[in-house]
């Protein structure tokens, strides 16, 4: 069984709104001299150990947080139902052993660990992603009017959103999404695109009156080191 001893956020390939797919998210800290080497013992392991077809494995730097959410990176299995359990299904793997050993001996830190799906799943991945955590009051129109917006996003925009299962922090979130970029600039300044364009704001504007009632928990921005 890969049990991950690292300790997210959040993701996850394109797919459609239709397709649910499932994550699980290990969060930890490591010094910024260890960085490269745990990359690169994980960039070894998954080129020889490749992912299933069903599931990849990501690593993000947790580049923008705040103190509560202070992790320095997240490793991140997301896939199919079935693919995710046998993910987790015991088995022999004495590279995968090897491989959690050496990382425990880099890691500082575990912070905490998620699991959750993925209802909504638009675009190719991105290198630069904006995530968001929130309580949303009523899941089901939230969805409707999530889904509803998103003809009006630009194209080249990666569009994720979904819930957590476990894991949640005492903050109370029930939700995330995430939006990812191609460039930092496009990330510094997401809604540009609904400036001068009056048909894309009145769309915004009915998105935040009909998803009913939400509060933002967390937000920050990570950045993607490797997927495998």
């Amino acid at each position: 069984m890969k049990k991950i001893i690292l300790l997210l956020s959040l993701t996850i390939t394109s797919v459609t709104f239709a397709q649910t797919r499932y994550w699980t998210s290990y969060n930890f800290s490591i010094e910024p001299q260890n960085q490269a080497a745990v990359y690169k013992l994980l960039n070894d392991y998954f080129t020889a150990n490749p992912t299933s077809d069903e599931v990849s494995a990501y690593l993000y730097e947790n580049h923008f947080k705040d103190s509560g959410n202070n992790y320095s990176h997240s490793l991140i299995w997301a896939g199919s139902l079935d693919g995710m359990g046998a993910q987790y299904m015991p088995k022999q793997d004495k590279d995968w052993e090897l491989l959690l050993t050496k990382l425990t001996q880099l890691i500082d830190e575990f912070h905490s660990a998620t699991m959750g799906n993925t209802v909504v799943n638009i675009g190719e991945n991105k290198p630069i992603q904006r995530y968001f955590y929130l309580d949303v009051e009523d899941p089901q129109s939230y969805l409707a009017a999530f889904n509803k917006y998103q003809k009006y996003r630009p194209k080249d925009r990666q569009v994720l959103l979904g819930g957590f299962s476990a894991g949640r922090s005492p903050d109370g979130e029930t939700h995330w999404i995430i939006i990812g970029f191609d460039d930092m600039k496009s990330a510094m300044d997401p809604g540009a695109y609904r400036r001068n364009n009056a048909q894309v704001q009145k769309a915004w504007d009915e998105y935040g009156k009909n998803r009913g009632k939400s509060n933002l928990v967390r937000n920050g921005l990570r950045i993607m080191l490797g997927s495998w």
